[in-house]
C-alpha cells in the first residue's frame, strides 16, 4: 500500500507491503511497524490514540526505514528470477565479492537482521 494509514486506522506487516518471502524479511519489517507505531504512541501519551498526527509521523518513519529494504528485497528477487546468461554470472561474481569481503558481507547481514 502507498498509505499505511487511514482514519484510525494503520496497516502493518503484509496488510501494509507485499514482500516476497525472501529471506523471512517480511516479517521482519512486520515486528518493526509494530515497534514503531508503540513507541509513537507512548511518546504522545496526551494524544487520542488514532491521532493523525501521530499516526503521520509513524507512517512517514517507519516508510523512511522500510522502504531500501523493500527496494532491496524486490531487486534481488529480480536478478534471481532471471536465467539470462549475463544476469547469472553478474549475480555469481556479486556474491563471491561480497563474500570476499567481510565488512561489507556483515553490513548486509547486520541491515538484515534489523
Amino acid at each position: 500500500s502507498a498509505r499505511y494509514i487511514g482514519p484510525r486506522t494503520v496497516l502493518l506487516g503484509d496488510a501494509a507491503h507485499r514482500v516476497h518471502p525472501l529471506a523471512g524479511q517480511g516479517a521482519n519489517i512486520g515486528f518493526r511497524g509494530v515497534q514503531q507505531l508503540v513507541k509513537y504512541i507512548s511518546e504522545n501519551p496526551h494524544r487520542q490514540l488514532g491521532d493523525f498526527r501521530v499516526l503521520n509521523s509513524f507512517e512517514s518513519s517507519l516508510q523512511r526505514q522500510v522502504t531500501p529494504m523493500l527496494c532491496f528485497i524486490d531487486g534481488m528477487q529480480k536478478l534471481y528470477s532471471t536465467t539470462l546468461d549475463p544476469f547469472v554470472a553478474a549475480r555469481s561474481y556479486g556474491l563471491g565479492v561480497i563474500n570476499q569481503l567481510p565488512f561489507l558481507k556483515n553490513s548486509i547481514l547486520d541491515r538484515a537482521r534489523s
